[in-house]
């Protein structure tokens, strides 16, 4: 037998019964893997908007860094977490 691992994303951890789903706030979208880490760039327009399901992100795990555009509503979010 396989022992297979589920991909595990944010937009794994987003989405209903697995499956993954990209919100609407995650305008532009990049991803960086080095050994045992991935990070998941996110640029937004609206924080106010990415802060419910940023708030469960952390709940699950998952390391939220924000950087606040200067004067602006939007920023850039960095998300990792160790592989398992």
């Amino acid at each position: 037998m396989t022992n297979i691992t589920p991909i595990r994303t944010p937009y794994h951890e987003l989405g209903a019964s697995g499956a993954p789903i990209v919100p609407d706030w995650a305008q532009h979208r990049s991803v960086y893997r080095s050994a045992g880490r991935t990070l998941y760039l996110v640029e937004t327009d609206s924080l106010e908007c990415a802060g419910n399901d940023l708030s469960t992100l952390a709940e699950r795990g998952w390391d939220v860094q924000i950087d606040r555009a200067a004067g602006a509503r939007g920023g850039s979010i960095a998300l990792s977490r160790r592989a398992a």
